[in-house]
């Protein structure tokens, strides 16, 4: 889906982009200088603050001169740096930067009946990061992949997913229906699911089997990790403003730090598809570093009612693409 206005949209954030940097950069020389040199650093904060004030002022009418001059048919960005710019900083641009959000839709235009399988991608991904080549036809389904924006909390996107899904459903022969998530896109599909119990949403008869790959139904610990620098980053007038920085990741990122509670509806199968860098799955470090982003514990959530599987040897983005996940998901899906 092509928006109009991404690459004159795209200039303007790259513009004001860097005059937020410049800013970061004057308020940490403020804080160094201060600290520093005392009543002489205040008065070289003052003298080079308009300095700093008038780049800033550069940056913002060259980023509104290309946004005039750039016509709105100047085309699309690459799907894939959307991708990471609507994990990044999704819910910011949704709020300022609309033409580069993305609205959660369906891709593709190919015939939609009998057994439906939906692929959400993970954070900072789109449908272009699958690896599992067609997978659907192999199993007698026909394949919808959603593209949303990773940047927003899940709910919304997860209420997103659930009103796409009345559609699917209402509109198109669908006698089976399968979700198959990466990562976050995992944690959106179940929470859908727990709209659409609390809502008696009309795709859950249908709706058979839910599954998730290298999903973190705990949290992740990279982000908690990114909250905890955040925290000691602030704890400093100089680093203070490295800390503001790291606190605008988006809210689809911060999301990650607890997962979803959500128990599966009844008539629900689940399956946690975990990965490990470690050789051997089993192993203390295997169970420790998981896939590098997702601990196995994590993605196999022990209080879930789900059928489990560890993969050793496989990274978190190596299960979009390692053939023993393949079989495991062409085995889920063939299935009754």
């Amino acid at each position: 889906m092509t928006v109009p206005g991404e690459v004159r949209t795209g200039v303007r954030l790259a513009f004001d982009a860097l005059g937020g940097v410049v800013r970061v950069v004057q308020d940490m020389h403020r804080a160094i200088a201060k600290r520093g040199l005392g009543p002489v650093g205040e008065l070289q904060s003052a003298l080079a603050a308009p300095v700093y004030a008038a780049i800033r002022a550069g940056l913002a009418v060259g980023g509104a001169a290309a946004h005039a001059v750039l016509p709105d048919a100047a085309g699309a960005l690459p799907v894939k740096l959307t991708g990471a710019l609507n994990g990044a900083v999704g819910d910011r641009l949704a709020r300022d930067y609309p033409a580069l959000a993305t609205r959660l839709h369906a891709t593709g235009d190919g015939p939609v009946g009998g057994h439906v399988v939906v692929f959400l991608h993970g954070l900072v991904h789109t449908e272009l990061h699958w690896g599992h080549g067609d997978l659907a036809a192999e199993v007698g389904a026909s394949a919808v992949h959603v593209r949303y924006n990773s940047g927003r909390d899940i709910t919304a996107n997860a209420a997103d997913l659930a009103a796409l899904l009345e559609v699917l459903v209402t509109d198109h022969p669908v006698t089976r229906l399968s979700l198959v998530g990466h990562s976050m896109g995992g944690l959106v599909a179940r929470a859908a699911v727990h709209r659409a119990v609390a809502e008696g949403g009309t795709w859950l008869p249908p709706l058979g089997d839910v599954v998730c790959l290298g999903s973190p139904h705990l949290g992740s610990p990279v982000e908690r990790g990114a909250a905890v620098m955040a925290l000691l980053l602030n704890g400093f007038p100089e680093s203070a403003p490295l800390g503001a920085l790291v606190d605008r990741r988006s809210a689809g990122i911060k999301d990650l730090a607890h997962g979803t509670p959500y128990q599966a509806a009844p008539q629900v199968r689940q399956h946690f598809l975990a990965a490990t860098v470690a050789a051997n799955p089993a192993g203390l470090p295997g169970r420790l570093v998981g896939d590098l982003l997702v601990s196995t514990a994590s993605a196999t959530d022990p209080a879930q009612r789900a059928d489990r599987h560890v993969l050793g040897g496989v990274s978190h983005l190596g299960l979009l693409r390692h053939p023993e996940v393949r079989a495991r998901l062409v085995e889920i899906l063939a299935g009754p």
